[in-house]
């Protein structure tokens, strides 16, 4: 009890007994209005301080509810911000079942508006609405992928509560597409790997078996026997040292080596380890290349012409093979045209893809691992220039190769 009180009640008391002693009522009547007084300003006083102390606290609410107010409009903010950069779809549904937010690539990715719509609104995309459908009723995270219009999309919904109260969920939406179509690739490569490498290992299994069976084999069979498996191990080292080649470019961190070199020098070093079969062919070689010295990965240039020679000289039975290099409009470009089987216009498409052949009989007979062209194209493709291909079936094919000359 507060001090004050109690000595007003001891001074009640005191009047009381001043009555019932004394007796005197005037003075006992004058203290006893003199201690009423004193009494209601007391109580008036303490009202007053806890009006104002009231006040004070509902002041002092009023501004912690404002600064609520304020960080979850601010919050709220960050998070409009952020998902417009995040470059991911993200969908807000609110515990009426409203989608509050949905921004620009969420929108984008499944053609809608789907901002201030209930989430119903949402079934023309099946897949998607099922996901959303079964987030927001089961109240629980979920993960899935979805396929949607020739795209893959990964889909992760994470519950809202607040004081343990189901306040709605948010869904983010990650485009994988690109991550899928790598993921078939991928697959379709091993599977092409495999096939290609099944080949050459059957025939030296088969031949080295015969060999190995102490059967009788005539001296010439053996040879020609250990020829076939020399020259299958031989294409299973172009295809296994392509394979590598490969494999080291499709990765992300691969840079090339650039130094400064002259291009006439890197084809003629090429040329020099191809002129054997070229006269063994019976054909023809005719070079005129310009002197040119800028910046480019000799290494891997010099493999894209051993490559473009090499297959210029593997499809052409006869006539000649023409080698070109010249400086045009900042760029310097290099033909190499045959005069051999050309191309079929129908699978012009289709040269530069992997372990592709536009002769499979002759490809094989030839040793060729079916990787050259993906390859060149890949090694071009790093030095930020691009390659052409013209050809008339019958008549012989031109490669033409467009290279920035780098300082």
């Amino acid at each position: 009890m507060h001090k004050t009180y109690v000595w007003i009640i001891i001074s009640y008391v005191f009047v009381l007994i001043y009555f019932l002693v004394v007796g005197d009522k005037i003075v006992g009547a004058l203290f006893l209005i003199a201690l009423m007084i004193y009494h209601a300003a007391e109580l008036y006083n303490e009202r007053e301080k806890q009006h104002a102390d009231t006040e004070t606290k509902m002041t002092m609410m009023q501004h912690k509810l404002s600064q609520t107010e304020k960080q979850k409009e601010e919050t709220y903010q960050q998070f409009i911000s952020l998902s417009t950069t995040l470059g991911s779809g993200v969908l807000l549904v609110n515990a009426e079942g409203k989608i509050a937010f949905a921004n620009k690539d969420f929108n984008h990715y499944f053609g809608i508006e789907a901002s201030d719509k209930d989430y119903q609104t949402l079934i023309n995309v099946k897949p998607l609405y099922k996901f959303v459908n079964e987030a927001y009723l089961l109240e629980v995270p979920k993960r899935e992928q979805i396929h949607f219009k020739e795209h893959f999309y990964d889909l992760v919904s994470t519950p809202i509560f607040e004081d343990e109260l189901f306040q709605g969920c948010i869904v983010v939406v990650h485009d994988i597409s690109l991550i899928k179509t790598a993921e078939r690739f991928q697959k379709q490569f091993t599977a092409d790997v495999s096939h290609e490498l099944k080949t050459p290992l059957s025939t030296i299994k088969g031949f080295s078996e015969i060999l190995s069976r102490g059967t009788k084999v005539s001296e010439e069979d053996k040879k020609e026997f250990v020829e076939i498996i020399q020259k299958e191990v031989t294409r299973m080292e172009t295809i296994i040292s392509d394979l590598l080649i490969i494999s080291k470019m499709d990765r992300v961190d691969y840079e090339l080596e650039y130094t400064k070199n002259n291009i006439q020098a890197t084809i003629e070093d090429a040329v020099a380890l191809l002129k054997h079969d070229i006269h063994n062919k019976n054909l023809t070689l005719y070079q005129n290349v310009e002197a040119k010295s800028f910046m480019f990965d000799y290494t891997k240039m010099h493999h894209v012409m051993l490559n473009l020679i090499k297959n210029a000289i593997n499809y052409t039975d006869e006539g000649h093979i023409e080698i070109k290099g010249y400086v045009d409009k900042g760029l310097y470009i290099i033909e190499v045209s045959d005069t051999g089987i050309g191309i079929p216009e129908n699978e012009m498409e289709m040269i530069f893809k992997r372990f592709y052949r536009v002769d499979t009989a002759r490809s094989r007979d030839t040793g060729g691992s079916g990787l050259g062209l993906s390859i060149i194209k890949n090694v071009v493709k790093k030095h930020d220039g691009h390659i052409e291909v013209s050809s008339e079936e019958g008549k012989g094919t031109t490669f033409k190769i467009f290279l920035p000359m780098k300082k």
